[in-house]
């Protein structure tokens, strides 16, 4: 387990439908205001950065999203997990929401199809994914769900024992007679019940309310962190008012082995094989 201080940023952009070079723009504008700010071991994407929807058969905005964020990765020196876009899969005939991880040097490394899905994917037959995704990232052990994989503890809590962050690119789309202040208070109490429960670190990455979209937002980005207290704002930082912007955080590991050991000890953490076992009787 790597000791080093370990710095974590969320994006926010603001999304503009079926405009990706606005979008892309949007993006990077943000990341390298974060990167001046402060020198960034790892950044978050949302679900569907691109804006848009491929026609089937299409790898256009599949490859256009993967240059950008392969580009961003290596400009900004960032170790980068580039939010979701939904991809043809010639060999499965079939639509699939995917998101690539790139190492600092913008090589991928690392690849998750998003396994829960929502009603809109299922409607246009988007195929859910089998595998999950964990990797080691200078020395920190990384989970990668999409969206609505949240909503399913099982998945969170398989990769529990093995995962110190766990980061989840979304788009938080509301209805119509919802207000994106109640997706706010959805989402970061769903951010903190996966982090407590698991003792891990949860980064969402969502787009902003004020998104130009035939869709609302709730911006819900977030960064907890369990072991953070005493002071409750470190916890879980927040963008209030769900507006374009970005959050950073330092990961002390250390400080999540203790508090994870603590909460072992007290009986709130499964030990290695009850913790399988609980996963694997929840996924029947």
């Amino acid at each position: 387990m790597s000791t080093a201080p370990f710095t974590l940023c969320t994006l926010q952009p603001a999304i503009y439908w079926q405009d990706p070079a606005r979008t892309f723009a949007s993006i990077a504008s943000l990341l390298a205001q974060a990167a001046a700010a402060a020198p960034l071991d790892l950044a978050v994407l949302p679900e569907h950065f691109d804006a848009q929807i491929a026609d089937e058969g299409g790898e256009g905005p599949w490859l256009a999203g993967q240059a950008l964020a392969a580009e961003l990765a290596r400009r900004h020196r960032v170790n980068l997990v580039a939010g979701s876009i939904e991809r043809w899969d010639a060999a499965a005939g079939a639509r699939l929401n995917t998101t690539v991880v790139y190492d600092r040097q913008g090589q991928p490394i690392g690849q998750y199809d998003k396994r829960r899905l929502f009603g809109f994917e299922r409607r246009r037959h988007v195929q859910p994914g089998s595998d999950p995704l964990t990797l080691e990232i200078e020395g920190v052990s990384v989970g990668v769900l999409i969206c609505s994989d949240l909503w399913h503890p099982e998945l969170a809590r398989s990769m529990a024992a093995q995962t110190a962050l766990l980061c989840v690119p979304a788009q938080t789309t509301i209805r119509p007679e919802s207000e994106p202040a109640y997706a706010r208070m959805l989402w970061h109490t769903l951010a903190m019940t996966r982090a407590q429960e698991n003792v891990l670190a949860v980064v969402v990455s969502d787009q902003a309310a004020d998104s130009l979209a035939p869709f609302r937002c709730g911006g819900v980005s977030s960064i907890t962190d369990p072991s953070a207290e005493p002071v409750l704002s470190d916890i879980q930082r927040v963008l209030a008012a769900g507006d374009a912007g970005y959050l950073t955080a330092g990961l002390d590991l250390a400080r999540l082995e203790r508090f994870r050991s603590y909460r072992r000890a007290a009986g709130l953490l499964p030990e290695g094989d009850e913790s399988a076992a609980m996963t694997a009787n929840m996924q029947r």
